[in-house]
């Protein structure tokens, strides 16, 4: 069958094929195939999978800008998470609404402003809707938010918590989520701990490890675990 061209792709297509690669960190590359599912989404009417494909967009900022540190990233992060709730807003899609306040949260802790990005994932929290395993990566990013502010007791429980539902509904969700959300808690803790508890740390730091090369898919966190691990040399 012939292939299709990118202008008869589907919003679905499209996003599909933006999200496949942003997986495989390449990222320039997905922004063109993300910000064209946005257009065709709104073209069919699909808000609901527009707001998806700005989170993937939002994503896909956020990971340039952790790898360059050019603010202008950081900011362009910002608007795609403020028009995700903004559209979930104005067409009443509430079940849309706790992954874009995640999202905002998401954005404020790059710009370190840890208070604000509490109250978006609280908010999160209150009306997410979804599989407990995703609450839990929910849970542990406000975990983290709270250790970064100097609540690093309640922050670590919260982290733990997070991983603990994280792990309780492993089995209702692809293999490959819950190894991102593991590995993602792993690696944090590694390096929240590293200073204030370095033994426990490397105990973290290997478990994300280990879990990053249990999946072949894992191609961004297998780099960021690596970054993070020449820290601890």
């Amino acid at each position: 069958m012939q292939e299709k061209k990118i202008e008869e792709l589907s919003g679905q297509e499209l996003h599909s094929k933006g999200g496949q690669l942003r997986e495989e960190d390449k990222h320039l590359e997905a922004l063109q195939y993300l910000t064209l599912a946005v257009v065709a989404y709104q073209k069919e009417g699909n808000y609901r999978g527009l707001i998806d494909a700005l989170k993937d967009r939002t994503l896909t900022w956020k990971h340039l800008f952790l790898t360059s540190n050019d603010k202008a990233y950081a900011i362009l992060a910002q608007k795609d998470a403020e028009a995700m709730l903004s559209i979930s807003q104005e067409y009443h899609l509430e079940d849309k609404l706790d992954t874009s306040y995640f999202r905002l949260g998401e954005v404020a802790m790059l710009f370190e402003d840890y208070p604000t990005a509490i109250n978006f994932y609280q908010k999160a929290l209150v009306v997410y809707q979804g599989p407990i395993s995703e609450k839990g990566d929910f849970r542990y990013h406000l975990g983290e938010a709270q250790y970064r502010n100097g609540q690093k007791e309640e922050g670590k429980s919260t982290i733990l918590a997070g991983l603990a539902e994280i792990q309780q509904g492993a089995s209702e969700l692809d293999p490959f989520l819950i190894h991102v959300w593991e590995s993602g808690v792993h690696m944090r803790l590694a390096e929240l701990l590293r200073e204030d508890n370095p033994f426990e740390a490397k105990k973290h730091l290997k478990l994300a490890q280990e879990i990053a090369a249990s999946d072949e898919k894992l191609v961004i966190r297998r780099r960021q675990i690596g970054e993070l691990a020449k820290t601890f040399e």
